[in-house]
């Protein structure tokens, strides 16, 4: 999940915030004393939640996360700093005619911390624990899952051919995230060993100081050939919930870099530090059930209309989002489908919501229960407020464990969660189609026929018409139910680190993104 705003933003990340001058000023002067040294021995990231909350496997996680396990493991292709997909484990690719296989060559000097080396094999290995329903990163590609992976076939000890069951053009950007990670021999055959020792061959390895669940540090991992990319000898992720605490820690000097929200970026301006900001995230209400399993009233798509129009999204923004943008298009204004059509279609109306829930069978509206976190609270009992107005009682049950967050998917009808789109079709096939926020198995043909159209467009103007069909049908089918685009906003002390940079419209920056200041 990342960011972008009006039309006068682009999709490339919007740097604010303070430049160091003095070492110019010094050069000005004349003077022959040379600059100080810049400060690489560690860089401490606030971050907003447990990166590791399920152990060491990035196959357990999503692109979220990407960012903590990109220092433990390497991808079969990399991410580069505009967004595309580059050479990772895999060196070079190539598709067959149809675009049904794709073949990976491997790089022959990789090295994994249990000692066993990248090979054909081992990633073969790896894509066979695609049937394993816990690994979320593989959700799309197992059996059923909309980008199946039919086959994986050892070619040579360097080449690997995955063949897909449905012609698959640009692949390639999934393996750049925790899809495309690869575990070490000894974490693929002992699975349980990766919910406490990690098995990469990333650029860092675990420091035994490491403190699950409160700090997560990593140090150079001197076997890898590509450490020397990343500028800090040590990164330390600290894991800080509340968001003005992590303000507070960036301030005070605990933090180098610090995840903010909109709400205190000007009290981090105000103290001095710089501001990285990027587009893209669109914080969303998902529903997870959309069969009833759970609430049986959000079985209808008419409900699930109506809480679309029962919600004032000008208002959330305006008292607790400033900065930030309402949503009505599921997708954001940098998309190529974003639509101002729905902002009107969709305006907030709360006599349109009623009408919907007595057409729907639900004339005195109905209840349900949402879990809630120390981020999600606050908006969440706003739009409980909207919800009451029109009848529907919404009960907001603080989370107790990350456990039982993570489990709300299939004990609860809804959900909020921020979505980052800068791989439209990846979300699509990995969340939300056959993902973790659809484990009742609801279909939508429209949904899937626009996804595949997206996938399969080969122009600017195929792109647009399918993007805008996929962002209109997720609104108007209540499976997306918007409430506002938020800027990513990384703040960093000026003093030890450069601005930093996103990578295209990617709302985590690249580990190896972070440079000291100079």
């Amino acid at each position: 999940m990342k960011l972008l705003t009006t039309t006068a933003r682009g999709s490339a990340a919007v740097l604010t915030g303070a430049l160091l001058m003095g070492s110019l000023a010094a050069c000005g002067g004349g003077s022959s004393q040379a600059a100080p040294k810049a400060d690489t021995s560690s860089l401490t990231l606030a971050i907003d939640s447990d990166s590791a909350s399920f152990g060491f496997d990035p196959l357990r996680v999503s692109a979220a996360q990407r960012q903590f396990f990109e220092g433990l493991y390497d991808s079969l292709m990399t991410l580069q700093p505009d967004g595309s997909a580059g050479p990772g484990l895999a060196k070079e690719f190539s598709y067959n005619a149809d675009n049904t296989v794709l073949t990976l060559t491997l790089k022959d000097d990789v090295t994994f911390t249990d000692g066993s080396k990248l090979d054909a094999a081992l990633v073969k290995a790896n894509l066979d624990r695609r049937s394993d329903p816990a690994l979320s990163a593989y959700s799309a590609v197992a059996k059923g899952g909309a980008q199946e992976i039919t086959f994986v076939d050892v070619v040579s000890p360097t080449q690997v051919a995955l063949t897909f069951a449905k012609p698959q053009p640009g692949f390639e950007k999934n393996l750049t995230s925790t899809t495309g990670m690869i575990v070490g021999k000894n974490g693929v055959t002992d699975t349980a060993s990766l919910s406490a020792t990690p098995d990469g061959s990333g650029p860092y390895t675990l420091d035994p100081s490491t403190v699950k669940g409160n700090k997560y540090v990593l140090v150079k991992n001197d076997k890898s050939p590509d450490a020397t990319k990343y500028a800090f000898k040590k990164v330390v992720f600290s894991v800080v919930l509340d968001p003005q605490a992590r303000a507070n820690a960036l301030v005070s000097g605990q933090a180098d870099v610090a995840m903010l929200t909109s709400s205190t970026v000007d009290f981090a301006k105000s103290k001095g530090v710089g501001v990285s900001q990027i587009g893209g995230t669109v914080n969303t209400m998902i529903s997870f059930d959309k069969i009833g399993k759970t609430a049986p009233a959000f079985a209808q798509e008419k409900v699930r209309q109506a809480i679309q129009y029962a919600i004032n999204r000008q208002a959330l923004v305006d008292a607790l989002h400033k900065g930030d943008i309402p949503a009505w298009n599921a997708l954001p204004k940098d998309s190529a489908g974003f639509t101002k059509d729905l902002e009107t279609k969709f305006a907030y109306s709360p006599e349109k919501a009623k009408s919907l829930l007595a057409e729907a069978g639900y004339p005195n509206g109905f209840e349900f229960t949402i879990l809630a976190g120390a981020q999600t609270q606050t908006d969440l009992q706003a739009v409980q407020k909207d919800l009451a107005a029109v009848g529907i009682t919404m009960n907001v049950k603080m989370a107790a464990s990350t456990d039982e967050a993570f489990a709300a998917v299939a004990t609860t009808p809804l959900g909020y969660a921020p979505l980052n789109w800068d791989n439209p079709v990846g979300v699509m096939y990995g969340a939300i189609l056959n993902g973790f926020t659809n484990v009742q198995k609801a279909t939508d043909d429209q949904l899937s026929a626009a996804t595949g159209e997206l996938a399969a467009a080969k122009d600017d103007a195929a792109v647009k018409a399918a993007a805008t069909k996929l962002n209109t049908r997720l609104v108007e089918s209540g499976w997306m139910i918007p409430l506002y685009e938020a800027l990513t906003n990384q703040g960093y002390n000026t003093k030890k680190v450069a601005p930093v940079k996103f990578a295209g419209t990617n709302a985590y920056p690249l580990l190896s993104s972070y440079t000291p200041a100079s």
